[in-house]
C-alpha cells in the first residue's frame, strides 16, 4: 500500500458505539467456533479409534476453524477500537488481512482435499491404500505453507506506490482458491452420486441389504460434503469478491475508504457470514462420518450412564439407611415388648400367689370360727 493509503487508514477511527457493536455481533460467533471445534479435538484425544487418515484431514480443518474463533475474530474486534497506534496502525491492518486471507486459503483447500480424498473412496477404492498417515501429514503440510504464502504475498509490494498488485492478488485468491477448486468439486459431486446410484445390486438377500445401506452412508456423505462446500462458497466467495471491488475502486482513485450505505451495509452482512462456516463444519461432521457421530453418540452415553449410577448409587445408599434404621427401630420395639411381657407375667405370678395366699387364710379362719363356736 502507498504512503496516501496509509494516511486515509491512519485518519480512520470507528465510533465507539459502532466497535461494541462489531464486539457484541462477533463475539457469540468466536465462542459457537471455539466449543465446536474444541469437542473435535477432545474426541480425538479421548477415542484413538478416530485417529485415522480421513479424519486426520477433518482435523486440519478444525485447527483452521478453531484459530478462526480463537485468533482471527479477536483480531478483528480489537482492530476496531482505537487502541492500536497510529505508528502501528499500517502493519496492524496489514497482519489482519494476510490472517484473515490464510484463514480462507487454508479451509478452502481443506474442503478441496477432504472431497478428493472422499472421491478416492469411492471412484477408485482399490487405490485408496496410498492415502495413509504419512501421505496426509505431508498434504496438510502442503496445505499450510501454501496458505501461507499466498497471504504474506503483498508483502513485496506493500511500499509500491501502486494498487495494482493487491488487485492482481485478489483476483488470484479469487480464481485460484475458489473457482477452480469448486470446479473440480462440482464435478467430484456429479460423479459421485452417478457411481453411487449406479452401482449393481447383487443377487443375494444379505449382500443386497450390506450394499444398499453403503450405499445410503455413501449419499449421505457426498451430500453433506455438497452442503459444506456450498456455505462457505456463499461465505467467503462474497469476501473475496468485495476486496477484489475495492482495491479496483481505490485504483481508480473513486475510493474515499468509506463507501456509500449499500456497500458498507453489503461488507457488514458479509463479514459476518465469512466466520460462520467455520462454527458450521464441525457440526457437519456428525452427520457425514459414522465414526465421529458414534463416538461422540458414546461419549454423550456415557455421560448419561454416569449420571443414572449416580443417582442409583445414592438411592441405594438411602435404601439401605432406611432398611438399617427400620431394622434397629424394629429391634427396639421388640426389645420393649419382650420388657413388657416378662414385666406382665411377674405381675400375674404376684397377683395368684397373693389370691392363693387370701384364700388360704380365709378357709384357716373359717376352721377357726367353727371350733369356737363348737367350743
Amino acid at each position: 500500500m502507498n504512503n496516501s493509503t496509509m494516511e486515509t487508514f491512519t485518519d480512520f477511527h470507528l465510533p465507539e458505539n459502532q466497535a461494541f457493536r462489531e464486539m457484541y455481533r462477533l463475539l457469540p460467533i468466536a465462542i459457537a467456533i471455539i466449543v465446536s471445534n474444541g469437542l473435535v479435538f477432545y474426541l480425538f484425544y479421548k477415542r484413538k479409534s478416530l485417529r485415522n487418515s480421513s479424519n486426520y484431514l477433518l482435523l486440519g480443518l478444525a485447527v483452521c476453524d478453531f484459530l478462526t474463533g480463537a485468533v482471527s475474530i479477536p483480531y478483528f474486534i480489537i482492530f476496531n477500537f482505537n487502541v492500536v497506534p497510529p505508528t502501528s496502525f499500517q502493519q496492524f491492518a496489514f497482519w489482519m488481512f494476510a490472517l484473515h486471507t490464510f484463514m480462507a486459503v487454508s479451509a478452502a483447500y481443506h474442503i478441496l482435499v477432504i472431497t478428493a480424498e472422499k472421491y478416492l473412496a469411492i471412484l477408485q477404492p482399490l487405490r485408496h491404500h496410498i492415502v495413509t498417515k504419512k501421505a496426509v501429514f505431508k498434504v496438510l503440510a502442503g496445505i499450510w505453507f501454501i496458505s501461507a504464502l499466498i497471504a504474506v504475498l503483498p508483502l513485496t509490494w506493500q511500499n509500491s506506490k501502486s494498487q495494482l498488485g493487491l488487485i492482481i492478488h485478489s483476483s488470484f485468491c479469487l480464481v485460484f482458491v475458489f473457482l477452480v477448486p469448486y470446479v473440480f468439486m462440482l464435478y467430484a459431486f456429479t460423479v459421485m452420486f452417478k457411481a453411487v446410484s449406479g452401482r449393481k445390486r447383487p443377487s443375494q438377500h444379505r449382500h443386497r441389504q450390506r450394499l444398499q445401506k453403503k450405499n445410503r452412508t455413501d449419499r449421505k456423505c457426498i451430500l453433506v460434503f455438497a452442503l459444506m462446500a456450498a456455505i462457505y462458497l456463499s461465505c467467503w466467495l462474497p469476501y473475496f469478491t468485495l476486496m477484489l471491488i475495492a482495491n479496483i475502486k481505490l485504483y481508480c482513485g473513486s475510493y474515499d475508504f468509506i463507501p456509500d450505505s449499500v456497500f458498507l451495509k453489503t461488507v457488514d452482512v458479509f463479514s459476518t457470514m465469512r466466520f460462520i462456516t467455520s462454527a458450521s463444519n464441525p457440526l457437519l461432521y456428525t452427520f457425514f462420518k459414522r465414526d465421529i457421530w458414534r463416538a461422540l453418540r458414546g461419549l454423550s452415553q456415557r455421560r448419561k450412564s454416569s449420571f443414572v449410577f449416580e443417582q442409583a448409587s445414592s438411592l441405594r445408599v438411602s435404601s439401605l439407611r432406611f432398611f438399617f434404621l427400620k431394622r434397629r427401630s424394629t429391634s427396639v420395639d421388640s426389645a420393649h415388648s419382650a420388657d413388657a411381657g416378662t414385666n406382665i407375667s411377674q405381675l400375674s405370678f404376684t397377683a395368684r400367689n397373693r389370691f392363693s395366699e387370701v384364700e388360704n387364710n380365709e378357709h384357716t379362719n373359717g376352721r377357726y370360727i367353727a371350733y369356737i363356736s363348737s367350743v
